[in-house]
């Protein structure tokens, strides 16, 4: 930036733009630079009224040198094009709500942002007002006792218009996604993210939502949500607690004129807070971007990365139960750029090859059992991919088969089948015998829209049954075309040396590689029954003297090295991550805490993190290994893409692992 404000650049010309001009010239930190509307004629008499100069497009504005920050204010559709054009040109952005049709777009533009080192947030303004922060802090200090319920509405009574950007389907349209995101954020703001979501519509002729309703399930309590487009409605948030009531009449659009929250306890008595600040609201969000800005940050502290992908995962899940699809909720052959997702289009992964393979294979596996539908696996996916990753890690029981069915999809999808290596697994227990091997396959391969596998997993062992019949049976899928190598997963040394031995002696193919658990933090305890590691000295000799190549899960132990003062390690949604409980009974040993605290130390010294360093760790082995990562963002994906490019040296290896 080369001047003292921040310089603001307008995408848009409607009425929300409006605002946002007119509250900006009361902003500490920024001014009106410029705007741009489809129409030149537009954004001159935008310009007239406002302040700046007008572009004559959307794009002429974006490469402009004037403008440091844009504020996106397009319909909701096209979001992730403007915010994308914007992050290429180098532009801070500021989007309207919400930020992406779906959470695969959301993924995708946080990832680019971090891919990019970009600011982008998303603009629920009412969040930035300081009286949601006095709300907040309110019911954090207890003062009305314990939470027991939640209720929020947000409506007005609009005309059935079709065309009319509120009720087109092609644009997006519908309450949920226009106003149900408020008294969503405000419940996951003031209460915490939920457990559950059911929800019900009113669709419109056009098959959007007119009027919508959500409960939001918390332990002990419910939120209840409502919206409408076409009926007035209460515009509220009031919590109720086992020793008061908070409630904010007209929460939406705070400002000087509208700063106040009453909290009334159960003898009917009321108190009046307020949170005096003379900006409008619009100022106030800009000021926020202005100070990010400023301090060099990547992401805001109000409105997060992580809350914005939570608030489009929500959102997903309400529309889903509504039964409102939008075009962008089907996979494509383009990704969310508008082209065609390239192998390496973004960087080149370090690889490596297993003999019996000739497709060269990523260090890093993208584990897919973490995705909930088909953009949320194309986010994920396609950004491994354009990071020149070429492995992905699936199996029959994962997610009861969404897993390979979504994976299946993108492939499909996006025409990538051929330079990939798949790798499957199956015959779990309780199925953990040999016949189980064929029909598990067939469904495998038909959700995964391929004719084979290039790896093929057991996913378990049965000791009971003897290691020849599985030998035969796994032989008779790779002489039928459906796999290519196999292997096992949780299995012994010595189960695959007699397993090996057999093959060898019977002239046929034997085991190529193993997938137990392996990382700088030794499984003390297995994380599930049934595990096994190949974490011991013995079990990494014996895989440096067979080269058998090692596919770990639980690579980086689970969260173990991450900073859990910054992290924490409380169970998400998903109810997969790791709890206190776990890392103690897990990875908690005193030689494991050593490990933990020297990670942290050649980190300090390398400028990276300690689960980048962890991950190096499980790469820089003298055999073959290949990490199994589950990120759950762009984000997280691209801190493991950088650790697989962190070079190691073999005395900072054995420092790490306390053998010197």
């Amino acid at each position: 930036m080369t001047s003292d404000k921040i310089r603001w650049g307008i995408v848009a010309t409607g009425n929300i733009a409006g605002q946002f001009a007119t509250d900006l010239k009361h902003s500490h930190s920024g001014v009106l630079a410029g705007a741009a509307s489809r129409q030149v004629a537009r954004a001159q008499a935008f310009c007239d009224t406002h302040g700046g100069t007008a572009s004559d497009s959307y794009d002429t504005l974006l490469q402009r040198d004037d403008i440091d920050a844009v504020y996106i204010a397009t319909p909701h559709n096209s979001h992730i094009e403007w915010t994308l054009k914007a992050m290429a040109a180098g532009k801070a952005v500021l989007c309207e709500k919400p930020l992406g049709l779906n959470q695969g777009e959301v993924l995708h533009l946080y990832g680019e942002a971090a891919r990019r080192n970009m600011l982008l947030v998303e603009a629920l303004m009412y969040l930035m007002h300081p009286r949601m922060h006095l709300a907040k802090q309110l019911i954090d200090d207890g003062a009305i006792g314990t939470i027991n319920r939640f209720s929020s509405s947000f409506g007005f009574a609009f005309p059935f218009t079709p065309e009319h950007r509120l009720y087109d389907k092609h644009l997006a349209g519908g309450g949920i996604l226009d106003i149900g995101i408020y008294p969503l954020t405000a419940a996951r703001y003031l209460v915490g993210e939920p457990k559950t979501l059911t929800g019900s519509a009113r669709l419109a002729a056009s098959g959007v939502d007119a009027e919508a309703h959500a409960s939001l399930g918390y332990d002990g309590f419910e939120a209840t949500l409502h919206c409408a487009l076409d009926t007035n409605l209460a515009w509220h948030i009031t919590v109720e607690g086992t020793q008061g009531t908070l409630h904010i009449d007209q929460p939406w659009h705070p400002g000087p004129d509208n700063q106040s929250l009453v909290i009334s306890d159960h003898q009917g008595q009321q108190k009046t807070y307020h949170s005096d600040d003379p900006r409008p609201l619009y100022a106030i969000e800009a000021d926020h971007i202005g100070a990010l800005l400023q301090a060099g940050a990547q992401m805001s502290d109000l409105v997060s990365p992580s809350f914005s992908i939570n608030t489009a995962y929500w959102l997903d899940r309400w529309r889903e139960a509504a039964g409102v699809r939008y075009d962008a909720d089907a996979l494509s052959d383009k990704g969310f750029h508008g082209a065609p997702v390239r192998l390496g289009a973004h960087g080149q992964m370090p690889l490596d090859k297993i003999a019996g393979l000739d497709k060269p294979i990523s260090k890093l596996v993208l584990g897919t059992d973490n995705q909930t539908d088909g953009p949320t696996m194309a986010a994920m996916a396609d950004a491994f991919i354009e990071a020149g990753g070429t492995c992905f890690d699936t199996a029959h029981i994962y997610s009861g088969g969404l897993s390979e069915t979504l994976l299946g999809q993108w492939m499909s999808a996006r025409g990538l089948r051929e330079p990939l290596v798949i790798i499957g697994k199956g015959a779990h227990t309780p199925d953990c015998h040999p016949d189980a091997i064929g029909p598990q396959l067939d469904i495998s391969l038909r959700r995964l829209q391929t004719d084979y596998l290039d790896i093929y997993c057991l996913h378990r062992d049965n000791p009971d049954v003897p290691v020849g019949q599985w030998i035969d049976r796994l032989n008779g899928e790779v002489d039928a075309g459906r796999i290519r190598l196999f292997g096992g997963s949780n299995w012994t040394a010595a189960r695959i040396d007699e397993a090996n031995n057999y093959a060898s002696q019977n002239g046929l193919q034997g085991f190529s590689l193993l997938s137990n658990n392996f990382s700088l933090a030794r499984m003390e305890n297995p994380v599930w029954d049934g595990c096994l590691a190949s974490s011991t000295d013995e079990f990494r000799q014996w895989h440096e003297d067979r080269q058998i190549a090692l596919f770990p899960w639980s690579a980086q132990a689970r969260g173990f090295f991450l900073d859990w003062a910054q992290n924490g390690l409380a169970a998400s949604r998903h109810g997969a991550d790791p709890t206190d409980e776990e890392m103690q009974r897990v990875w908690g040993s005193a030689e494991n805490m050593q490990r933990r605290q020297r990670a942290f130390e050649l980190a300090e010294n390398l400028g990276t993190s300690a689960i980048q360093i962890a991950l190096a760790y499980v790469l820089h082995q003298p055999f073959a290994c290949f990490a199994l990562i589950g990120p759950r963002t762009p984000m997280q994906l691209h801190d493991s893409i950088a650790a697989s490019h962190i070079a190691l040296s073999a005395q900072q290896i054995a420092w790490l692992d306390l053998r010197d």
